[in-house]
Parts: C-alpha cells; structure tokens; sequence
C-alpha cells in the first residue's frame, strides 16, 4: 500500500510537471472547413446557435485534440467523459474509451500507463443541433474521479496569426472607423471618455500625447494622428490639447501632502503594484508599465480621484480597481508623485493652442469614433465589408505606408502580418463572439498571471516584489508576516460557480474570503460577467450559481462532528459565521459560511482528498488514503465522510 505522502506527491508532481506550455492542438471542423487552435485542456461547452470558433460558422461540429499525456510516475488510470455527443479516447495508439449519447455510463477499463509521454487524441462530435459539452476525466486507487489537470498536457501547436489578428483588430477599434462589424464582444469596446480631460490631464502632455503616443508606450493602441515633425502637426497638437482643457467637470482637488509620500510606499508594495508597473524612477521594463510620467500626466490633485475610480472615464481601462480609501488614494498618489519627481520628461515644445481649431480638428480626424465627447462622428469612411475586400499590405492603416490620412498604428511586424493574416479570412468571424477563447485572451490581456501563477507557472509577481521592499523596510515585523500567496488559477472555472466568480472579478464579494492577504483582489467591473462565463466554459463547465441549500440533516450531522475537533479538526483552521476558528496558525481559513455561494462540489471533493494535488504549496493536511480516512464514521470511507460534510456545509 502506498503511502500517504507517496500517493498525494503524484497528483502535486503532475500539477508542477513544469511542462512549457500545457496545452493540446485543437482541430475543429464544421461544413467542410477547419481551424485549429491550442487548448488548456480537452474540455467545452458550446450552446446551439454558437459558433464553436470564430472561424467556424454555428452548427453540427467535430473537434480532434491531440498531443502529449506526461505522467511524473506509472499509473493505473481509469477514464470517463462528461457531457454528450460522441467521443472517443486513444491513448498510444490503442482506443481506450468511446461513449455515445450522454456521457458519464461508461468508463474505460484500468490502463497501465508508464512514466513519461503518451500520445494522447480525443475526438468529439456534437449533436446535430450545433450544441456540445464535453469534460475528460480520470481516477486512480490513489485518487478519486477527478477531471484530468491542464498541466499534465504537453503540445507544440503553431501559433495562429489570424487569431491573433482578429484580436488586434479589436484592440485597435478597427470597426470604430470601418463602421459595419458585431458579434465578437470585445468590438462593444470604446477608448476613453474625454469630457473631464481638463480636470483630469496636463495640457503639456495631451499635447505631447498626440503628437506621439508611442513614445509614452510603445505597446499603445492609440494611432498617431498628426505628423509631429512639422509646425503644422505641432500646432495641431496643441490645438486639440487647448480644446480638451476645455473639457472640465468639477474642481480639480489640491495636490497630496508630500508627507504621505511613504505611507503610499508601504501601500505600493502591499497590493504588488510591481507585478504590472515597474517601480517608479527605477528602470524600465518591457513587461512592465512604466510610472515615470505620472506627474507629467496628471494634474497633480486628480491622481488620487484616478487611482480611487480608474474606470470613472474609461470603462475598458486596463487599471483595475482596489476599492482604496481616500487616505489610501491620496497616499499612493503622494509615493507616485515624489518617486517620479526626477524623472519627468522635458516635452518638446509646442505652440499655443486654438480650442476652437482643436474641435474642428477633432471631427476631421473622426475621433468621435473611439472617444465621447470629442465632436461628431465621421461616419464617411469605408465599411468593414468593403475594408475586407482590399489588400491590407499594398495600402492603408496596416501596410505601414505613409499616405494621406492614413493613421500610424504602433504595431510590430509580426502584429502587421497577424492582421493581413486575418483580412484574408473575411469578416465573419468578427460576427461570432467565443466565450471560452475570449476568456483565453483576456487572461492575458488583463495581466492575471502577473498576480496569480498558473498550470504550474508562477506569477511575475513572486519574481519581482522584492523590488519594492524597501518600501517597507522601516516597518516593523513587516517581513515576518502571514503568507501571502495568492490564489492560483488553474482550476478557477470549475471551482468557484461562475456567479462568485463574477462578484469576486467585480469587486462585489463580501466579505472577502482571504481578507488577511494585503494584496487585496482589484475588480475590473466591465468584464467580470464576461470573464466568469468563459473561465467555466474553459473548463466545459456550465456556467451558474449555487442550488438552494438542501442537506440532509443526518449526513449534516455527522459532516458537523467529522468537521469539529472530535473528527477532522476543520474547525481549528476554518470559523463558522461568526464563530472564529479554535486556534488557527497565523490565520484562519476562508470561512465555512462561504463554502455554498463559493465551490461546486465537484471541487469540493476534489480538494478534501488530496489538497495538496491541487496547491502544492498548502498547510492543507490530507485525511485519507486511497479512499479510506482514519475516522470510523460511515465506515471509514472518505468520500461519503466528505459527502457529510458538504452537507454540512450547505448550512452550517
């Protein structure tokens, strides 16, 4: 019989395999077309009506997922599917399993499976109607029926410029302009509303904004719109800048205390600012956003109204917001502005601008089309159908070449080829919005992964916060604080019900679940129902919210004891309600009363067999081993001893 530590060390070695990239190639076909795309895992839930990519029109599909299954130890794995259609799974070459109808009736007989790299395919059918769900799965004698993790998935799939390119297309509010394209979600997208530039922005640098925005970030999607290098670019620049100075709503409030300046130190590095900006008059780095401008940018007694509400004039803004005080604002604000001090450009100079000239030169230059409040729109250039029609490398805003009224994008080579790329697939797929491959991209996007590692990888974070804890080295006891590990992503869409999912990336969870981390979860408030969709079906999981509780009152009971100090012991860690945790060390676990509007079950159970296969790293203890805990209860069998407890738990 293999140990406890043995029997848990193979699912947490599998969960950190460290593979590269954990994914499978994803052939789809549908009508005699195909595309193909890189998976976390073999798993989806499409609706009839859906498209199952955006390449591919809504109706009956088939999909083939092949790659590398990489197993850290030899094991003897039994599989099943989830969902219905037709699948089947071949593992080296030898079918092992295929279902049609619902699934979940049948499983595969017990594989022996060495240690190493198995070429794995599993292809799936939908239902006539264009729908499909589909989930992997797989048990052991040292684990129960669990679906199969992301990370023990290896694959090298080319990436695809065209996916990329319909993205780019979004991101730089193509559509905007070439007026005519829906469907695809991130096109609903608008750049910032400009009505309270004036009570919010430095005149010097609006005008040296638009003169050159890739010269602030050179990853910007605002196009350069004027020709700097002439006096009449300059003074168009200065031009639209008086006229956006005109655009003020309220009173500008007075500049911070310079003496809070290190108390929004401490703050800087507690919610690890670090892991998207680089620190402030430090140097620069590309994968991160630089802070150096902040002074230059703001007037100084609106920075602290910015990082209060960053979304108040920018919905899509990539800032998301910390719910700061106004203490904490005005702090933060004070730190930004004294570290950056030295390092405030010298703008190149510009003539004094006409507001009234800047609002003409904001409607010829159509920027009514990305921004409100900036005149009217230009409603005369070409539709997106006819856009699709022209070659984009002979001319126009990808090509590169300079020509009238062409707009200068800051794109790389290989963005240019991306978006010609796409142009020759057509527009229909900016018709066809993807949930789970919209979630994909906002995961990066929206820098996830620079506070939360991932199938195995850390964040960037863990890599650079030291850098700012000099920040808070006069604090005592500071470096002797509680662990503040984040949580991690991998299995998010099938752990947390969507509608949590979405109050947490919303910024509307009370109380929060881990409020002794100082690195407080921000809320992107426009994409949290987006992103909450789409990471459940990642996972081929249906995105909902918590069934009315409904436990069975004896099972309930015997769950309340295995979850006291006379089973378990969850209640050491864990409070209920208000009933605080018995004795904790360092800090209590996410509270009880939490667990329903929080975990599917399927999870739960997951996690009450082996936590350690899922976060490596937890102060979890394991109860059991293959399937039997040292508890007498219900026969000593762990899985009915969980199934008690969740009961509890529904309404502890």
């Amino acid at each position: 019989m293999r140990s406890v530590l043995s029997a848990g060390s193979v699912l947490s070695a599998l969960l950190a395999a460290g593979i590269a990239r954990a994914e499978l190639a994803a052939t789809f076909e549908s009508g005699g077309a195909k595309d193909t795309r890189a998976d976390r895992l073999p798993a989806l839930l499409v609706k009839a009506g859906e498209a199952p990519t955006p390449f591919l029109a809504p109706g009956e599909f088939g999909v083939t997922w092949t790659g590398k299954l990489v197993l850290t130890e030899r094991l003897r794995l039994v599989f099943s599917f989830e969902g219905e259609g037709k699948a089947t799974l071949t593992i080296g070459g030898k079918e092992v399993l295929t279902e049609e109808g619902v699934f979940g009736t049948a499983a595969s007989k017990s594989t022996r499976l060495n240690r190493g790299e198995h070429d794995i395919a599993i292809t799936y059918r939908s239902k006539p109607d264009g729908s499909g769900r589909f989930r992997l799965f797989w048990e052991e004698r040292g684990f129960p029926r669990q679906s199969v993790p992301p990370t023990v998935f290896k694959a090298e799939v080319p990436a695809d410029p065209a996916r990329h390119g319909r993205l780019l297309f979004a991101e730089n509010h193509c559509s905007k302009c070439h007026i005519g394209a829906s469907g695809m979600e991130e096109l609903s997208e608008f750049g910032p509303i400009l009505m309270a530039t004036g009570s919010r922005l430095q005149e010097e640098w609006v005008a040296a904004w638009l003169a050159n925005p890739a010269s602030f970030r050179p990853d910007t999607r605002m196009p350069d719109l004027i020709d700097e290098s002439t006096p009449a670019g300059k003074q168009q620049a200065a031009d639209l800048a008086a006229w956006l100075m005109t655009q003020k709503i309220g009173e500008v409030p007075p500049a911070p205390d310079k003496a809070l300046a290190q108390k929004g130190g401490e703050h800087f590095h507690r919610l690890g600012c670090a892991a998207c900006h680089s620190v402030p008059g430090g140097p620069a780095d590309p994968a991160r956003l630089s802070l150096s401008d902040v002074g230059f940018k703001f007037q100084h007694g609106a920075l602290a109204g910015f990082l209060k509400k960053p979304d108040a004039w920018y919905a899509h803004i990539g800032m998301p917001d910390f719910a700061l005080s106004d203490a904490e604002a005005n702090e933060i604000a004070a730190y930004l502005l004294e570290a950056t001090a030295n390092s405030a450009r010298n703008p190149s100079a510009f003539p004094k601008g006409d507001p009234a000239k800047g609002m003409e030169i904001a409607t010829a230059l159509n920027c009514a089309a990305c921004h409100a409040g900036t005149g009217i729109q230009n409603t005369t250039l070409s539709g997106t159908d006819t856009i699709f029609a022209k070659d984009w490398s002979a001319g126009g805003c990808v090509s590169g070449k300079p020509g009238p009224k062409v707009p200068k994008f800051a794109l790389t080579d290989a963005e240019r080829e991306a978006l010609i790329a796409f142009s020759k697939k057509g527009s229909a797929p900016l018709t066809r919005h993807v949930a789970a491959e919209s979630a994909a991209a906002k995961l990066q996007s929206m820098r996830c992964t620079s506070c939360h590692s991932m199938d195995g990888h850390a964040s960037l974070l863990d890599s650079v916060h030291l850098e700012t804890k000099d920040l808070v080295a006069h604090v005592q006891g500071e470096h002797n604080k509680v662990d503040q590990t984040r949580p991690h992503l991998t299995f998010a869409g099938e752990m947390l019900h969507a509608s949590y999912l979405e109050s947490i990336i919303n910024g509307a969870a009370t109380p929060r679940p881990r409020p002794w981390l100082d690195m407080r979860m921000p809320a992107f408030h426009s994409r949290a129902a987006s992103l909450a969709n789409g990471l459940a079906r990642l996972h081929g999981v249906e995105p909902g919210k918590p069934e009315a509780p409904a436990p069975d009152a004896a099972l309930a009971e015997i769950g309340k004891k295995l979850a006291g100090s006379e089973g378990f012991g969850c209640t050491t860690c864990h409070g209920v309600g208000d009933m605080k945790a018995t004795a904790a060390f360092e800090v209590e676990g996410i509270n009880f009363a939490l667990a329903h509007q929080r975990l599917r079950k399927e999870w739960f159970i997951r996690w009450m067999d082996n936590p350690a296969s899922i976060t490596p790293s937890t102060k979890m203890p394991r109860y059991s081993e293959d399937g039997q805990s040292q508890r007498p209860e219900l026969e000593g069998d762990a899985l009915k001893q969980y199934e008690a407890i969740w009961n509890y738990l529904q309404k502890p």
